[in-house]
């Protein structure tokens, strides 16, 4: 069995100067047919790049094995293509907004609610969304799946499978809600975020562990029969909002970190430090509040009061009475 490969624009708006806002999908299904449809979607910040890679390695693989696809796969690489081509952020119109937070949008609205309202009607239905994102400039993160509450037992085994390090349950009412997964799950599309850092490590390791964790979900979906690994039958951790603690900084400075990032630490342990260079002192030494896994960590840099340095999951006995 063979497979159909299409490639197709699916949402089109038109911009200033005789600019076009295209984004275009990539079509993977059986040539005899199959049940499913699976949706993996990158690119709305113009600066992550790991879901391009990410995206490639699923293209591959499937043609590599085309007899064991038996549903549809749609690929979107570049939602925001206009901010990818200058590595930027946000989509660069003349207020560059955040794409992330204008879903689900509306057909007669600005060119940015147009866009997002063809994107939403084009991938609303199918059997799950997968919304692949990045590390930010300068922080480092575990690989983590991220769904939004209330998380039920189904919500976390189905999170699980795409074997991620966290699952992260966002609180009902946050800005989550305007994002591409949030306006899905209103609507009652199954979406999930992906965060993948593409900072810290060789990006083909990253991307390789989310590619067969996707694989993996592709798999217990019944949509892949190829090689794909088994599912986790623990997710190392499943956080909530209130689990999560923000470690900021108090003085200007260049922060060092320890290299916290995936391992657990004591109170008091410490997390980096903040040295002026010019007097040849440390400012500031950083530690943790509790007893913690450090699952977000940022990377040496110049930083400033408030500076988010680190968030961390309290472990279970910091939650205990």
């Amino acid at each position: 069995m063979s497979v159909v490969k299409e490639i197709a624009s699916v949402a089109e708006i038109a911009m200033p100067v005789d600019e076009k806002w295209s984004v275009r999908r990539c079509r993977y299904r059986p040539e005899a047919g199959g049940a499913g449809r699976v949706c993996i979607v990158t690119g709305i910040h113009g600066d992550e790049m790991m879901g391009q890679l990410i995206v490639f390695g699923v293209a591959q693989r499937i043609m590599h094995g085309q007899e064991h696809l038996h549903g549809i796969v749609d690929l979107y690489p570049m939602l925001n293509p206009l901010g990818l081509d200058i590595g930027e952020r946000l989509v660069p119109s003349g207020t560059r907004l955040d794409m992330n937070r204008s879903f689900p949008g509306t057909p007669d609205g600005t060119p940015m609610e147009a866009m997002c309202h063809q994107i939403v009607e084009e991938v609303r239905g199918a059997d799950l969304v997968l919304d692949i994102h990045a590390s930010t400039q300068n922080k480092s993160e575990l690989y983590e799946v991220r769904v939004s509450a209330p998380a039920t037992p189904e919500t976390i085994a189905s999170a699980r499978a795409l074997c991620p390090e966290l699952i992260w349950v966002y609180p009902e009412r946050t800005a989550y809600n305007a994002s591409l997964t949030g306006a899905l799950s209103a609507l009652g599309t199954s979406a999930m975020i992906l965060e993948a850092d593409e900072r810290r490590h060789r990006p083909q390791e990253i991307a390789g562990k989310v590619i067969e964790g996707i694989f993996c979900k592709l798999s217990e979906m019944g949509l892949w029969t190829g090689e794909a690994v088994t599912p986790p039958r623990e997710v190392p951790c499943v956080m909530t909002q209130e689990d999560m603690l923000r470690v900021t900084c108090l003085h200007p400075g260049i922060y060092l970190p320890e290299d916290m990032i995936g391992k657990r630490v004591e109170k008091g342990q410490t997390l980096g430090r903040i040295f002026d260079a010019l007097s040849g002192v440390v400012i500031e030494e950083v530690t943790a509040p509790c007893q913690a896994l450090v699952f977000s960590e940022r990377s040496y840099s110049a930083v400033y009061p408030g500076t988010l340095l680190a968030r961390l999951y309290k472990t279970k006995e910091e939650e205990q009475p």
